[in-house]
Formats: C-alpha cells, structure tokens, sequence
C-alpha cells in the first residue's frame, strides 16, 4: 500500500472518529432527554387522571342526596367543598374541590385540583353538570323499539337495554340513541354489526356500550299527595257502577256516548277513563294528574268544539295507559338550546345545512329557535301545520304498557316501564317533542355533565 492511501486511510478514521465524537454524545443526551420526557409525560398523565378521579368525586357527593344537590345549586357553601380541605386518600396524591352554583339554574360547577406529591405537578377540571333526571323524550330502563311510526325530537333517546331501530325509522338518523346495551339497526340501514365489541359508536347517531345515567327514583308518596290535594288523583269521567259505565262529563261536555272512538265498550266500570281532557276547567294548569292502575284518555274524534285531548302537567300512570283520540292543544313550547344537536345527520341523505326548517325549530346550521308553536308551525317533510298540536305536555310516566289507538302528539317525554304499542293508522308518526327542566320529586339525583375544561389553578395550596 502506498504512502497515500495509508495517509487517506488516516484522514477517513480521523474524520469518522470526530463524528463519532460529536453524535455520541449528541444521541446520548437525545436518549436522556427523551426518558426524562416520557417520564414527565408520564407523571402529567397521572396528574390529569387524578385530577379526572377528583372531578368524580364532586359529582358523587353532589349524587349522594337531594339536600346536597340543592344546597350546592343555591350556592351554598358546603364545608369540605369550598377548596378548604385537601384530601389524602390517594397513594402519593392530594386533591381538593370547589361547589358553585350555576351558571344556569339547576346547574353546578365542580372545580377540581389533583397534585402528585412526586413530582409536584398540578392540574386543574372545572366541569359543569345538570341535574337532569330526564335526559332526553323516551327513557328506558329496558328495550326500546323505536319503530317507524313514532318520532323523537329535541333530545336523545337513552336505554338501559337494547335499542331496535326498525321501519321506516331505520331511515332517519335523528335523534341520538344511547344504550347501555347495543343499538341496532336494519340490513338495509344497519348501526351497530359487533355488539357489545368496538367499535361502539360511529359518533354521529348511536353509542353502545354507554354509560346511560341511572333512572331517577320517584317520589310517588309526594305525587299522590299532590294529585290528593288538587283534586286529580284517579280522576275519571265514567261512574264507577257495574255495567258499560256511563259517562258523567261535565255542563255541556258530557258528549262521552257520541263520535268516532268512544263507543260505550270503552266505558269500563273499573277502569278510569278521561274523556275530552282538553276541555276540562284545569286542564291547562300545569296540575300534576296521577292514576293509581290503568287509564283510558279518549275524546270525540266526529264531533264539533276539540272534544279530545289537551293537558298540561305530568302525568303519572302506576298500571297501563290508552290513548284513544286525537290532540287539539295548541301552545307554543320552549326548544332546548342545543336541539340542533340531534340532527347532526337528519337521514342518510341529508345533514344539517344552512337550509331552514329541516326539522322542527330549524333556525339553520347548527342553531334551532328558542320556541315552537305547537299547532302553528310545521317542518320538511313534518304534518300539517294544524297537526303538529299536542295532546299532553308534560312529563308521562307508565308503570305498565302504554297504548296508542289513535295518532297524538306529546310535549315533555315519555318514561314506559312496559311496551309502547302503536296501533294507529292514520299514516302520521307519534311526534314526541322534549321539553326539559320538569319539576317532579325524586329521591336520588341524576346528573349529565354539561361541559369539561382544564384551567389553571389561581390558590395556593
């Protein structure tokens, strides 16, 4: 070998050997730094999830009992709960939490602050949850069949159990259904095909698999009372004497025997029957109306004057429930704000556009109008105008089966422990339209997280 290459040789190891020299260390500290990242990542990650864990806390005290939630909805200081006491019940952590009522009425902002004693890092949740004990215009505690002749509008559908989306209802995709369970749908317009296997949702209409807030307990022994002292427990308009049972009415009223669906079979002697609610003296005084067994609400379909159905206040019915007229209750109904929500996706061809009145309170994209006018305005593709009335605005419980021989409209929500069977045929769909915030007495407190933000935090610890 010559001189020269033995000279290039040496210049090459050199030059490979000051490189060597310069990335060595360079990746050294690349794999230093890296660790010490993964590592605060790590710890940021625990911080967060604690400070998640402590969020959770607030909103089961605040579940614990109805005087806790409505002293924190007051604004109340509750001690404990006015960042006054740190908590030490987690391994290498401490966590403290703020109660304030609001923003809106019957809302409170859980403020919520983890530290890991490790490494001394801090985060910080404000959340901001509702005591919403109906959640949405059909609650389950079992199946729902949500067939092609009924429609909800302005909230969810929530169940303990399966949702079976069927019929021509398979073909819309408002609103959202949530199941604790599994959400199906038909071959033709399918939603979940893995069961209770992800994927659970496709994060527009259904989610399986979900953790559907817990049923609200009623206080029925407050209610009857109520009912008692209004004059509306068991209220009926047929005697209670052996026999078809003959209407008894009201002055002028009394027009039980005539028209469409009250022929006299109807009349049972131990069944209640409410014929022509909407013409009762109360009817539209937001009374509470309770049923110890079953309930027939019929009215005079032929007739003159709107003999049929229209009340205001829930209703609760402790065996089964027939609808057995039409509506004719017009009033305009407020719309929750975030409506618009539900129509995300309003069938497998349409989304929600700029367009107005798509479905009903439509104010455009991603907006709805604050009110309705129930019998006044309609929708693309909705009844008439004159059709879009309603037969009860309220909230309904049924403790059995509820069911509908003829077409009327509700207000409020439903909650059915049993079946809800459809056996009109008049071509229009059951419109069941949400309308929140009702003032019943529970004995527990079902709350839905508003809104989720991390903050910093301003106190020291």
């Amino acid at each position: 070998m010559s001189q020269n290459h033995r000279g290039q040789i040496l210049v090459g190891v050199t030059i490979l050997v000051m490189i060597l020299m310069i990335l060595v260390p360079i990746m050294v500290q690349w794999s230093t730094d890296e660790t010490k990242w993964a590592v605060k990542d790590q710890q940021t990650n625990t911080t967060f999830n604690l400070a998640e864990g402590t969020v959770d806390r607030g909103m089961w005290k605040l579940k614990s009992a109805t005087g806790t939630w409505a002293a924190a909805a007051a604004g109340t200081v509750i001690p404990g709960y006015n960042l006054d006491t740190i908590y030490t019940d987690v391994v290498g952590a401490e966590y403290r939490l703020r109660f304030s009522s609001g923003p809106l009425p019957n809302q409170v902002t859980v403020f919520a602050e983890a530290r890991d004693l490790k490494s001394g890092q801090v985060r910080a949740l404000r959340s901001v949850f509702e005591n919403r004990a109906i959640p949405g215009p059909i609650l389950s505690g079992g199946l729902v069949s949500y067939a092609g002749t009924f429609d909800a509008h302005w909230g969810p559908i929530m169940a303990q159990g399966n949702i079976q989306i069927s019929g021509t209802a398979a073909t819309r995709y408002s609103p959202r259904k949530f199941s604790k369970q599994v959400v199906t749908g038909t071959a033709g317009n399918p939603r979940d095909t893995s069961g209770m296997n992800p994927p659970n949702t496709n994060n527009i209409e259904w989610w399986s698999d979900y953790p559907v807030p817990d049923l609200p307990i009623m206080d029925f022994t407050t209610m009857r009372a109520s009912a008692t002292a209004m004059g509306t427990l068991n209220y009926r308009t047929n005697n209670n004497a052996s026999g078809a049972g003959k209407c008894v009415g009201w002055a002028g009223q009394g027009r039980c025997q005539s028209g469409g669906n009250t022929a006299a079979s109807h009349f049972h002697a131990t069944t209640c029957h409410f014929f022509n609610s909407n013409n009762h003296a109360q009817s539209k005084s937001n009374r509470l109306w309770y049923w110890d067994n079953d309930l027939i609400m019929s009215g005079n379909m032929g007739g003159p004057g709107c003999y049929r159905l229209g009340l205001y206040g829930p209703v609760i019915v402790r065996g089964n429930m027939t609808i057995d007229s039409g509506d004719c209750y017009a009033c305009r109904g407020p719309v929750p704000a975030n409506a618009w929500k539900e129509y995300t996706k309003i069938t497998a061809a349409t989304n929600d556009t700029a367009a107005l009145n798509q479905y009903p309170a439509d104010n455009g994209l991603r907006t709805n109008r604050a009110t309705f006018s129930h019998g006044g305005e309609t929708w693309a593709g909705g009844p008439i105008a004159g059709n879009t009335d309603v037969g009860i605005r309220g909230f309904i419980y049924v403790g059995g089966n509820m069911t509908f021989n003829s077409l009327s409209d509700v207000g409020g929500a439903i909650w059915v422990v049993g079946n809800v069977i459809n056996n009109d045929v008049s071509g229009e769909r059951v419109n069941i339209y949400y309308e929140p915030n009702f003032n019943l007495p529970l004995l527990n407190v079902v709350l839905g997280r508003m809104t989720w933000d991390e903050v910093t935090s301003t106190s020291p610890w």
